[in-house]
Order: structure tokens, then C-alpha cells, then sequence
């Protein structure tokens, strides 16, 4: 059977997120309350494509998958299907089984392959190079799909230090405002998700 290729699983998350933007860009025209309540949705889907991507990319790596530039990942151990290498994920050269594998936080998908895929692989630096911007799009989903007062405070702490003051905005508006940033954070998260899949999958 030929091993899976990375480049089918960044085809199709990356199809996904050029659809999400084109929502963005035909809700430019509604009203700003209402371009705030999409930009919430987009961005609730876009973190799931992420985490997906993500997942995707390290269960192919584990099975088989060689990087996009032609290189191997340097596995301890190689498994014959993705449903083994998440089982490896799970209990491979761990003293006790973890119940689930998190992608949320480049620390998380340190934790989660690293004793499969090292954490001097390039899967691995690469999540940790980019760990700024994945950490910021966990706290906006995260205050949208739970509303905890953990999820609140990492989200008011966000805003701060976006607006330097204890500014009362809410997540759509953080999301389309463009008067603090170059360009919408919305726009940032949906172009740095697709940089950071690409370069997670790179080899490099």
C-alpha cells in the first residue's frame, strides 16, 4: 500500500480555508454586527481545520508520510496504519497511556508525538516556531466556544495587550477591527494557518 502523502491533507485544509475566507469577504458588505457574528463562525471553523491539519499531518508522519521537501521524519518507531500511529501517540514509551492527543498549543503537539517524533524534528520545531500565533487563535476560539472565566481572562489579556488598555471588545470585533492592526486579526489567522500547516509539513 503506498504510504499517504502530506500534500493531499494540505490541498484539502487549505481548500477549506480559502472557502472560509471567501465568506469573510462577502460578509464586507453586511453590516458591521453582522460581520462580527460571521467572523466568529469562521473562526470557530478555522481553529477545527487547524487542529485537523495538525492531527492529520503527525498521523500520516508517524505511518509512513515522507515531509513535502522529500525528507523522512526520524521516528522511534514506524506504524503500519494512522489508526496505529494514533495508538503509538497515545502509549508508546509512555509509562501511562494518555487518554487524548491535543493540538491547541505547540506545547500540546510536543507533548502528544513526542515519543514518536522527537522533538528536534522539523513537525515539532516548526509547531514551536510558530507557537505565538497558534496559542492567540486558541484563546479567541477558546473564549467563543466555552465562554469560562479562564477562557474570558486569556482573551481579556489578549485584547490588552492588542490595545494596550482594558478595552471591552468582543470577539468579532477583535477579529475585523483593522484600526490596531495592519490588517484584520481574522485575515492573519486565516493566512498564518495555512503558513503554519505548510511549514509543519515542510521538512525544513
Amino acid at each position: 500500500m503506498a504510504n499517504p502523502k502530506l500534500e493531499v491533507t494540505l490541498r484539502r485544509i487549505i481548500s477549506e480555508i480559502d472557502k472560509l475566507d471567501s465568506y469573510r469577504v462577502d460578509a464586507q458588505s453586511l453590516e458591521a454586527r453582522y460581520q462580527h457574528f460571521i467572523s466568529e463562525l469562521i473562526m470557530l471553523r478555522l481553529f477545527s481545520a487547524f487542529e485537523e491539519g495538525v492531527s492529520d499531518i503527525a498521523f500520516k508522519l508517524a505511518s509512513g508520510a515522507v515531509y513535502t521537501n522529500g525528507t523522512s521524519p526520524a521516528l522511534t518507531v514506524l506504524s503500519p496504519s494512522m489508526s496505529s500511529a494514533r495508538s503509538n501517540f497515545l502509549s508508546h514509551g509512555r509509562r501511562k497511556p494518555v487518554l487524548n492527543l491535543k493540538w491547541t498549543k505547540s506545547r500540546f503537539i510536543r507533548e502528544s508525538v513526542e515519543h514518536v517524533i522527537p522533538a528536534s524534528d522539523p513537525f515539532v520545531r516548526q509547531a514551536q516556531n510558530h507557537g505565538t500565533i497558534i496559542n492567540e487563535m486558541r484563546i479567541v476560539r477558546n473564549v467563543l466556544a466555552h465562554k469560562t472565566t479562564s477562557a474570558k481572562r486569556d482573551f481579556r489579556t489578549l485584547v490588552r495587550q492588542a490595545y494596550g488598555g482594558n478595552a471591552k471588545v468582543t470577539p468579532g470585533v477583535f477579529l475585523t477591527s483593522s484600526k490596531r492592526f495592519s490588517r484584520p486579526r481574522l485575515v492573519t489567522y486565516l493566512t498564518g494557518t495555512k503558513i503554519v500547516l505548510r511549514e509543519m509539513a515542510s521538512g525544513r
